[in-house]
């Protein structure tokens, strides 16, 4: 017979340190960062999403290269937008990215 595991609910997961803890905890705090990015971006930009921050560096991503391509034309607006968000104050650069394995 065939034994079936129940369902752990991971929103309120919070591992006591180590790189798993780091990474719920860098996952949550990105969502939340792409919530208020997508009500600041205009509707020809919604598709772009925060991949990943570094070196003062936004990394977004879409999956679409007609939106990666506006959105390169739009660097300087984009940064605005991202500084108005409390976490990435500190942002000075921003690029884009194509994902195109979906």
């Amino acid at each position: 017979m065939c034994q079936y595991k129940t369902l752990t609910n991971l929103a309120s997961f919070a591992p006591s340190g180590g790189q798993l803890g780091q990474l719920f905890t860098q996952a949550k705090a990105y969502n939340q960062i792409n919530i208020e990015l997508a009500k600041l971006l205009p509707s020809t930009l919604k598709p772009l999403e925060l991949c990943l921050i570094k070196d003062n560096t936004a990394i977004l991503i879409t999956h679409n290269q007609a939106i990666a391509f506006r959105a390169q034309k739009q660097l300087v607006v984009l940064l605005e937008l991202l500084t108005q968000i409390p976490m990435l104050e500190s942002i000075t650069h921003v690029e884009i990215k194509i994902n195109i394995n979906k």
